[in-house]
């Protein structure tokens, strides 16, 4: 062996470590699926978190309405107000049908047909003729948990 070709080889020496920064590629896409997933279940949940707090305030306009209007001593207003807030939720809900423009027994009709499985959704009957009624004749606690029950299936 020549000595002078021994000179000039050099030590073995590791490689320099791997960079944390920039990522490789397959980071930056795995990043932005992640920053995709992170913004569509934001929207979720605070779209989620709206519809709670409407049905909340919903339910509220149900308890202020019985702790105001005495059913007994004024049952035109309290089925007015009821009426109301059916007719509220239900443009809310069908924003498509012409529900608004509903009276009588076709706006009965729409709220029995929309109530679901209800055994008790016939008493809404009184909704259309109740409020004209000089004297009518409903079940308060009934009509309160119905009008609860369609917020919740619609508000």
């Amino acid at each position: 062996m020549n000595p002078d070709l021994m000179s000039q080889l050099r030590d073995i020496h590791a490689a320099a470590p791997v960079p944390w920064w920039p990522p490789a590629p397959g980071w930056w896409v795995l990043a932005l699926l992640l920053l995709v997933l992170l913004g569509w279940l934001g929207r979720r949940l605070l779209a989620r978190f709206r519809v709670y707090q409407r049905r909340k305030q919903m339910l509220g306009w149900v308890e202020h309405l019985n702790a105001n209007i005495d059913p007994r001593r004024d049952p035109q207003a309290y089925l007015s107000t009821l009426n109301r807030i059916f007719k509220l939720v239900a443009m809310r809900a069908f924003p498509n049908q012409q529900c608004a423009a509903l009276n009588g027994q076709d706006w009965v009709n729409f709220l029995i047909e929309n109530m679901g499985k209800s055994p008790s959704a016939e008493s809404l009957g009184v909704l259309a003729t109740g409020p004209y009624d000089p004297a009518p004749t409903f079940d308060p606690q009934l009509m309160s948990e119905l009008t609860r029950n369609w917020i919740r299936q619609h508000g």
